[in-house]
């Protein structure tokens, strides 16, 4: 059984409940690029990229973790 990452979990459960303010921030940090259809497809397909530990850090930080 593969060990969980508690930084994808909780960039997941963002993604859930707060898509939103998780595509702004990505946009921001210029992980993604502007669309003007944000979708949480973007943000999920930039979790499945598997970021460096550092670029999440990023975003949970710019999420106030």
């Amino acid at each position: 059984m593969a060990k969980k990452n508690l930084k994808v979990s909780a960039l997941s459960y963002e993604i859930l409940t707060n898509v939103e303010e998780v595509l702004n921030v990505l946009e921001k940090l210029k992980f993604i690029e502007h669309s003007e259809f944000f979708s949480d497809s973007n943000a999920y397909c930039w979790l499945d990229d598997s970021p460096s530990e550092s670029d999440m850090d990023k975003v949970l930080t710019e999420l106030g973790y």
